[in-house]
């Protein structure tokens, strides 16, 4: 007779049928009582949280502390899409209205275009096997195009390229985008007709007609991969209220649906924004981190500000104990409706009886001010990833060292947002503008055949931004000297930090020591000269007495 089985041993199932017979069960109870089933999770779900001692990573936590920090868990767009309008209406205010926050903006936009990016037409002569000459009247007639166009590159005609990209680099700035469409401008005076419209944020919309379309992501439609597809934009401005003429219709007969590409595979629209999360289809405002630390600071400062000027005013109280006297004392002057009284210089006033003067005295700004501003402005720094010494513009307690390292950080930033906006819109308007301009043979000869064929090496550029000054001229260009000599930087790189073409570098200096040698000048030096060491000490006698005599000297004096 076999042995019978325990009962222990019955109940000691795999892990694998205790889970199919709880999963089973948990089916079953749901189809019947769905309370019932809420009840049996959530106490499971307990029992799991109890029996590894609370949750796994203490940042997931619910307790008395963080039990109303609301979360969302949702995609790119629905977490930005609601509510990017107000955002953008906010920072826009705030450069509109916060001292601070305009210096902030018009820091970086100073410092990313300035004066300007442009290009140096990279053409490798091996790579495309011509000779040097012809890459190097290439280039010449590249960037003289480009040079010819600048003036009018906007479809308005209103501004030159230079403030395109600074108008572009403030609407990525405060609206978190900016859309630039290359367009084809025919008219007096223009060199080509490529003329580039800019187009403000709000103006890509969904027409009401695809609203509820999940392929069409507040302006953008998008295909199967997320892929930018056609773009929304809308004819007139949805703000302009009272100064143009309004159009209340959002229906698609007031847009242009613009495709994406040409025919071509040219790009039809450049959008200009920083993705944050993989399958962000609209750009969030830089200042969006910080709008409420922004918010909070100038309320502060209007504070302070109202209790200062309530100070100045040097404002007295008459107190009253006498309750007849003051009915029969009062003042008639009014000031809607109030009463009111003044003080003049050298008054001498004599108080009725039961009255007493009570100065008031607010103490403001109080002692705390600076230190409690500095840590804002250091909060909004962090945020923005900019030094404390760029957003306070507060370089009083810096050294050199100090000055530098905040500096160079800043420009780490700054060459990010300068690459942001070559490659998303000025490089291919550099290869629409070249292709133009070759079409319409102003490279004459160097129109060979196969120039098509390799345009992506043909129309090669380096672009060069605005230089930034040295903090310590002296020690930087010696470094730069040193690096050039020890074959770690080259003319053109350092050439380039300050803003400038190596060539017309060179160029200068040719035509400058051509014209020094008519006039019969000296060479211009090459190098500065070296610093002077300083002069030894005066070598003292081994003399003991003579020594003792330096030494009480010294102590003396």
């Amino acid at each position: 007779m076999p042995p019978r089985k325990s009962r222990v041993g019955n109940l000691a199932a795999p892990a694998g049928g205790l889970s199919r017979v709880s999963g089973f069960l948990d089916r079953v109870v749901e189809a019947v009582a769905p309370a019932r089933a809420a009840k049996r999770a959530a106490a499971r779900a307990a029992m799991a949280a109890f029996s590894r001692g609370g949750v796994a990573h203490h940042a997931a936590r619910s307790d008395r502390l963080k039990g109303n920090w609301a979360v969302t868990s949702g995609s790119p767009d629905e977490d930005n899409l609601p509510e990017l309008e107000i955002v953008r209406e906010r920072s826009r205010d705030l450069n509109r209205n916060d001292g601070h926050a305009a210096g902030v903006t018009g820091a970086i936009v100073d410092n990313v275009i300035g004066t300007g990016i442009r290009p140096q037409s990279r053409a490798d002569a091996s790579l495309l096997e011509v000779s040097d000459d012809a890459t190097a009247a290439w280039a010449k007639t590249a960037e003289r195009a480009w040079r010819r166009w600048s003036p009018w590159a906007d479809a308005a005609d209103r501004m030159s390229l230079e403030e395109i990209q600074g108008l572009a680099e403030r609407q990525v700035l405060e609206n978190g985008e900016v859309f630039i469409l290359p367009v084809r401008v025919a008219g007096p005076g223009r060199p080509y007709s490529l003329a580039l419209d800019v187009v403000e944020a709000d103006r890509v919309k969904t027409p009401n007609e695809h609203i509820g379309n999940d392929r069409v992501r507040d302006g953008i439609e998008v295909g199967d991969r997320g892929e930018p597809v056609a773009y929304w934009v809308r004819k007139d401005h949805p703000g302009d209220l009272t100064v143009g003429r309004w159009n209340m219709s959002n229906s698609a007969s007031n847009y242009w649906r613009i495709p994406a590409r040409n025919s071509f595979g040219q790009r039809n629209v450049y959008h200009v924004y920083w993705l944050r999360r993989p399958g962000q289809t609209r750009g969030f405002p830089f200042f969006g981190p910080v709008i409420r630390l922004f918010k909070d600071l100038g309320d502060y400062f209007e504070a302070e500000i109202v209790a200062a000027r309530i100070a100045a005013c040097f404002a007295l109280f008459i107190n009253k104990n006498d309750p007849a006297g003051a009915v029969i004392g009062a003042t008639e002057r009014t000031q809607e409706g109030k009463r009111i009284g003044e003080i003049q210089p050298g008054l001498i006033e004599y108080l009725g009886m039961g009255e007493s003067v009570s100065q008031v005295n607010p103490a403001r700004p109080g002692s705390n001010f600076d230190a409690f501003v500095t840590r804002c402005l250091k909060a909004i720094s962090a945020g923005c990833g900019l030094p404390y010494e760029v957003v306070a513009r507060d370089y009083s307690q810096t050294n050199y060292s100090s000055a530098r390292a905040a500096l160079l950080e800043a420009r780490r930033m700054f060459a990010a947002r300068q690459t942001l906006h070559v490659v998303r819109w000025l490089h291919l308007t550099w290869q629409l503008l070249i292709e133009e301009a070759y079409l319409a043979g102003d490279f004459g000869a160097l129109a060979a055949p196969g120039v098509t064929d390799r345009w992506e090496d043909w129309t090669r550029a380096t672009w060069i931004p605005q230089g930034w000054s040295w903090v310590d001229p002296e020690k930087e260009a010696r470094a730069a000297g040193l690096a050039m000599q020890n074959g770690l930087s080259t003319l053109a790189d350092e050439a380039a930090a300050q803003g400038r073409d190596w060539e017309e570098v060179l160029a200068q200096q040719a035509r400058e020591a051509a014209r020094r040698q008519d006039l019969g000048l000296p060479p211009a030096p090459t190098s500065a000269p070296a610093p002077t060491a300083p002069a030894p000490a005066p070598e003292v006698p081994d003399d003991p007495v003579v020594k003792r005599g330096v030494g009480a000297s010294a102590g003396g004096a």
